[in-house]
């Protein structure tokens, strides 16, 4: 299995440009724009495309839908919230952009944000609670997915009874399961059903102990050689360390993380385990972490805090550390998100061939009957 390399669409309210999260976006989220971002990760060589999800985003399948039909063969990891649609009508969504596109469809399966953002949704449930609807929700779409009969299921969350519906998946067997969680329930969910389990960056001693921990957890369901632990960076490339550096910290210049409160609720009211070890990472007596990571961009954003910043060859040689830990796929974002993903693909990702990228297919031939 080759290492995958997934870039980001920027569908939030902040919009893209060169600086991050300003109150009004240099380059707003619009389909037209979007698209442009997917069609230069599509060129550089990225297999897939994070859509976010979130009150501070578009919707994800809508936004993937509309950016689908301006793209050839990257695939799109779309948010799946548990909670807020049935796990039913959630895989329905999931088949028919799976369906439409020719197999172009990769779940991200996001638990919750914050109580505040669930509580907007209308979603009360603690934070060990919603990793157990996730279970049983997950338990759901798996059985759908698979099963040639119609599926009933009734646990704590959820009573199913008799489910199908056309289509099928495109995909096959179906689509990947991306889910992030650091915590001990995260952590339980993605043993069983977590294709790739994503972490925030964060030191590569850290991870490495974290795909440790994922393989023997998945190990307990016989999946020890299927799970494959991913992590969630920035990048910003540039031809030296000197310019390299000065361009991540004009990205965080006049901008704040009070522009959208969603992000500040995110970063600093939050119950993602993820979420705290980025901001105790970004907490230290500098920025830098390491030669090559940063934490600037917690400052003015929550989620993905950390990045890496250098020539092409630091970055390459630090990615290639992370592969080394056993991390078998980034996603990886950097603003302007179309030409950040131009000058990667062009600059870092021939310097990567040895840690055996995978290439993007050609989408199924037929759909599924």
């Amino acid at each position: 299995m080759g290492t995958e390399y997934a870039w980001f669409i920027p569908s939030a309210r902040a919009g893209d440009g060169h600086k991050i999260n300003l109150p009004t976006p240099e380059r707003p989220p619009t389909v037209e724009y979007l698209s442009e971002v997917a069609r230069a990760a599509e060129d550089a060589g990225f297999v897939n495309l994070l859509v976010p999800t979130g009150t501070h985003c578009l919707d994800a399948w809508v936004t993937a839908a509309g950016i689908a039909q301006n793209s050839n063969r990257i695939k799109f990891c779309v948010a799946l919230r548990p909670g807020l649609t049935s796990p039913v009508y959630s895989a329905q969504i999931c088949n028919t952009l799976d369906w439409h596109s020719k197999g172009r469809v990769t779940v991200n399966v996001v638990t919750g944000s914050t109580p505040v953002d669930q509580m907007r949704y209308g979603d009360h449930l603690r934070h060990d609670e919603r990793y157990e609807r996730t279970m049983e929700f997950l338990d759901i779409i798996k059985a759908i997915w698979t099963s040639r009969e119609p599926v009933t299921f009734k646990g704590r969350f959820y009573d199913i009874r008799d489910a199908s519906f056309f289509p099928d998946t495109a995909s096959k067997p179906f689509p990947k399961v991306y889910m992030g969680g650091s915590s001990e329930a995260g952590r339980r969910v993605g043993a069983k059903h977590s294709d790739i389990h994503m972490m925030y960056a964060v030191e590569v001693d850290t991870i490495a102990e974290d795909v440790a921990d994922m393989k023997r957890r998945a190990a307990e369901f016989g999946r020890e050689k299927e799970i494959v632990l991913g992590v969630r960076m920035h990048i910003v490339s540039r031809n030296t360390k000197e310019e390299a550096r000065r361009a991540a910290e004009a990205l965080i210049e006049g901008s704040d993380i009070s522009n959208t409160g969603a992000w500040a609720n995110m970063r600093d009211n939050t119950e993602s385990v993820g979420q705290m070890r980025v901001n105790d990472l970004a907490k230290g007596d500098s920025l830098w972490v390491t030669n090559t990571l940063w934490m600037g961009v917690n400052r003015v954003r929550a989620g993905a805090g950390a990045s890496l910043v250098g020539t092409p060859d630091m970055i390459a040689g630090a990615l290639k550390e992370y592969v080394d830990a056993g991390v078998g796929c980034f996603i990886l974002s950097g603003w302007p998100h179309a030409e950040e993903a131009t000058r990667f693909g062009r600059d870092i990702m021939p310097l990567l061939k040895d840690t055996g990228p995978a290439v993007l297919e050609d989408s199924a031939s037929t759909l599924a009957s």
